[in-house]
């Protein structure tokens, strides 16, 4: 029996010292912080889009969003590198105070390995999936074939910058080759092979794509995918961010017109405070997302003028209409409406309240979120538009729209990680419109006035009218081919 038991022992010693522990921090369900050493290899990962195995030297941080699900999001030491899938693995094994355990990882909220990130070197990609998902690789496939409306070409991707998929079956791509032409076309091709920097090959169907781009310098410096915890130990745990939104952090900016003299609708700037967190949605509202709210809540269905719906934002639609929406979200998804029949904010009991950090619901951002929003909430920018001070980055607007909206997401983001906050529709908020004060304010919410605020100017707006600080009013019964919207919540 002492034999078995030593021989066992000697085995253990041995995985341990061959497994090269990494030192990290463990955080349970419980709320407890195991300080440890993860003895893994390796662990073995599962993606919509493939299997492969990830060298426990290449892990960051491993995050198990609820117990018993599979969705597991895996962050790598390489900036922004991020996949989402589920692990084979049942157990984390590790060294707890020179004591070999396991522990089964739904009782783990996530895991994070303390190593230093690693700088990119050339010769990679930055893959981007619709899902969110991104990640950096070398590129195996040579070559990729493409139907246009002029015949079949076979690009090179040694003469390839950057490639846009769109559609799931029959893929359309934009190819902006390094000479600078473009193309677009079909992708003949089933998949496109990669080798992660860990070593594992991918093939990945191109319907599965958002991008392919091959200056990864420049999108080193991309926000930070904020579903990883960016938190430490000690520090107060941030709100579970909900899909496609981010969170804007409380904190302190001036509001107003900083570009222009003289008159200007957004005079004068006044200091404002947030002391409350909150959400935003990453895009507007697509005609993808209302048109579920059309079939299931009875309400007429909006116009696309033609131009399509699906990613594109959802234009004809009232503020009455908006927050309407806002109410059958936030029933959908078991949270107290924001808004009474009246269009009054309401608090989590049905209680009328003009403080937002109050409403739970779902609803427009008030004009003040919106605009520090905009800026980049905490980064502060300084930017004339929202992400940049070059208007074709980041605008869809009268010289480059084709004089129609276009699908959501395909311009620049702001610092948060944002879209088209500048242009493409004329977005509502809840506050009414009026003049501003230079008083210092807090959580403002102007619950009086002429009409309902719109923000952010449009496709048909010049480069003047998308600027962070444009601003308007106009009837809440109105609706126009250039006027959306887009969500948001207090952060609980």
């Amino acid at each position: 029996m002492k034999k078995w038991v030593l021989v066992v022992s000697l085995l253990v010693f041995v995985s341990l010292l061959l497994s090269n522990p990494i030192p990290a921090r463990l955080n349970m369900r419980n709320g407890d912080i195991i300080e440890c050493s993860v003895t893994m290899d390796r662990i073995s990962f599962i993606s919509d889009y493939g299997e492969f195995q990830m060298p426990m030297e290449f892990v960051k941080a491993i995050v198990f969003p609820t117990s018993g699900t599979i969705i597991t999001s895996l962050k790598t030491i390489y900036k922004n590198e991020i996949f989402r899938g589920f692990l084979l693995e049942e157990y984390i094994l590790a060294d707890f105070e020179g004591i070999p355990m396991k522990f089964h990882k739904d009782t783990i909220s996530w895991v994070e390995l303390l190593v230093e990130d690693r700088d990119l070197e050339g010769g990679v990609v930055q893959v981007m999936l619709k899902t969110g998902e991104q990640f950096y690789a070398a590129m195996l496939s040579e070559g990729l074939n493409i139907q246009t409306s002029y015949g079949v070409f076979s690009l090179s991707m040694d003469n390839v910058a950057l490639m846009e998929f769109e559609g799931e079956g029959n893929v359309l791509t934009k190819t902006t080759l390094l000479s600078g032409s473009e193309m677009r076309g079909i992708v003949q091709d089933d998949f496109i092979v990669v080798k992660l920097l860990s070593g594992a090959e991918l093939s990945i169907a191109p319907g599965k794509i958002k991008t392919i781009d091959f200056s990864t310098i420049e999108l080193a410096e991309a926000p930070e995918i904020k579903e990883i915890p960016d938190f430490l130990p000690g520090e107060e745990k941030k709100a579970e961010i909900p899909h496609n939104m981010v969170l804007v952090e409380k904190g302190t900016f001036y509001m107003g017109d900083l570009w222009t003299s003289g008159n200007s609708s957004g005079k004068p700037t006044f200091e404002v405070t947030f002391d409350y967190d909150y959400f935003i949605g990453k895009y507007e509202v697509t005609f993808e997302e209302y048109d579920e709210f059309f079939i299931h809540g009875g309400r007429q269905k909006p116009s696309d003028n033609g131009w399509g719906r699906a990613s594109r934002p959802v234009i004809n639609v009232s503020w009455w209409d908006a927050i309407t929406y806002c109410n059958w979200l936030s029933t959908k998804e078991d949270l107290p409406v924001a808004y009474d029949d009246e269009g009054n904010f309401l608090d989590k009991d049905g209680n009328i309240t003009t403080d937002p950090s109050m409403v739970m619901g779902y609803r427009l951002a008030t004009e003040a979120e919106w605009e520090y929003a905009a800026r980049g909430g905490k980064n502060n920018d300084s930017f004339m538009y929202s992400g940049s001070e070059e208007v074709d980055e980041v605008a869809w607007y009268r010289s480059n729209s084709e004089n129609k909206t276009q699908p959501v997401g395909k311009k620049k983001p702001n610092s948060l990680g944002i879209y088209d906050m500048s242009g493409n529709v004329e977005e509502w908020c809840s506050d009414y419109y009026g003049s501003y004060t230079s008083s210092e304010k807090i959580n403002p919410f102007a619950n009086s006035g002429s009409g309902r605020v719109h923000r952010g100017g449009s496709w048909r707006s010049n480069a003047t009218d998308v600027r962070v600080a444009y601003r308007g009013g106009l009837s809440p019964t109105y609706a126009s081919n250039d006027l959306g919207f887009r969500i948001a919540r207090t952060a609980p």
